[in-house]
């Protein structure tokens, strides 16, 4: 081997250690998601409903969300009750909170979670809706709810 193909030799191998070491870094990784609880509460009449903001900050694709009922009380007297009630998430555009069907549940049992199934949500503001089912209607007073809401 000559002295000009034993250096090019060496060169080849010295960038090939280079460009390798190069590729081993590690490449940027996608931010993980930072799990949010927003505690909402209001008042619920019968036949009524209210809708609460919340804004998903998850950038980096499509997320899930849940919800629970977690407190039901009469406004006269703060009686706890046990009935259920409509619970559902949406879309917000001027303001205004537009339940989907395909993200509601009409008869949510207090203190139980629900969550979508699969990735629903991209990054911007969503709605949680709590409503008095007008198909089997719950709510004979109003009633003080909380509800909380998880989500990224």
């Amino acid at each position: 081997m000559k002295c000009h193909q034993a250096r090019l030799l060496l060169f080849g191998v010295i960038v090939g250690a280079w460009s390798t070491a190069g590729c081993s870094e590690n490449a940027p990784t996608a931010p993980s998601p930072v799990l949010v609880t927003d505690t909402f509460t209001g008042v619920i009449s019968p036949l009524g409903s209210a809708s609460h903001v919340f804004t998903i900050n998850y950038t980096e694709g499509l997320t899930e969300a849940s919800f629970a009922v977690t407190s039901l009380l009469t406004v006269a007297d703060a009686t706890p009750q046990t009935v259920t009630i409509g619970v559902g998430f949406g879309s917000v555009s001027l303001g205004v909170c537009t339940r989907s069907p395909s993200y509601s549940n009409p008869a949510v049992p207090l203190n139980t979670e629900l969550s979508t199934a699969g990735g629903t949500f991209g990054a911007g503001q969503a709605c949680v809706e709590v409503y008095d089912n007008p198909d089997g209607p719950t709510v004979t007073e109003p009633l003080t709810y909380t509800v909380v809401v998880k989500h990224y």
